[in-house]
């Protein structure tokens, strides 16, 4: 294990959802149930519920690159986590320990809306972080907003000319005859995933998949193996599914 056999450490950047649905908390709590630690840069404050997202607030850059400063200069970091930014200057600071740290995998949650529907962020936020990113995790929508293409193969192949070696693209937004589809395509190999749909509408399950596989990378698995093991993960979180609002349903994280 990474650290001298102590926790694998994951730096996450996200954002907070006062639901506890989405964001940096689905981050902590999928990175503990893998045993792992989490470090947060919350880069913006949203304003939602299990329904819907209102505002984003962002956080001050010079904040965000005065905490990754502290936690780089203590810590060990094993993999970076990034989701929803809010701000070119939360792009900024990632740039900046990307450029700092670029031996540590990234993995990029590449949210550009909520499970409900609403516009969270824009491909401006996303685009410059593909050459520096090891894994992508867009579902089919995002994809094609990314790359500009049409077909997922014909997605996956834009993205990796962009420089991202690898890419999770997920069927559950465009699921069809009761199935879901999730795809990783990697250099030479593609491999295929099918899943029951589960019948509910689900808030904050994009975070958790990006989070579990940030978390088996730390752990020392392969992409393929992280990848596989992730949606396991994710399948039996969505399984134990609990509804606290008038909303989505929140993945049950820690079993």
């Amino acid at each position: 294990m990474p650290n001298n056999a102590q926790k694998p450490i994951v730096l996450c950047v996200s954002g907070h959802d006062p639901g506890g649905g989405a964001g940096i908390q689905a981050d902590i709590e999928t990175l503990a149930a893998f045993g792992c630690h989490a470090a947060s840069l919350i880069s913006c404050l949203t304003e939602q519920d299990s329904s819907r997202v209102y505002r984003i607030h962002p956080v001050s850059p010079d904040i965000l690159r005065q905490q990754a400063t502290r936690i780089l200069d203590d810590y060990r970091i094993d993999v970076i986590k990034v989701g929803l930014l809010g701000s070119i200057g939360a792009l900024d600071v990632v740039q900046q320990i990307r450029a700092e740290q670029p031996d540590i995998p990234l993995v990029l949650d590449t949210v550009l809306a909520s499970g409900g529907g609403q516009s969270m962020s824009s491909t401006k936020l996303l685009l410059p972080l593909l050459p520096v990113a090891q894994l992508i995790t867009p579902n089919r929508r995002e994809a094609r907003q990314l790359s500009g293409q049409t077909a997922a193969d014909d997605c996956a192949r834009a993205l990796h000319e962009q420089g991202c070696p690898a890419v999770l693209i997920t069927g559950a937004d465009e699921s069809s005859h009761g199935k879901v589809i999730n795809s990783l395509y990697q250099a030479h190999h593609t491999r295929h995933w099918q899943w029951p749909k589960l019948s509910g509408s689900y808030h904050g399950s994009g975070c958790t998949l990006a989070s579990a596989v940030a978390a088996r990378l730390a752990l020392g698995s392969t992409m393929e193996e992280a990848v596989d093991e992730a949606q396991h993960y994710v399948w039996n979180s969505l399984q134990r599914a609990f509804r606290p609002g008038r909303g989505q349903m929140l993945p049950g994280r820690c079993p």
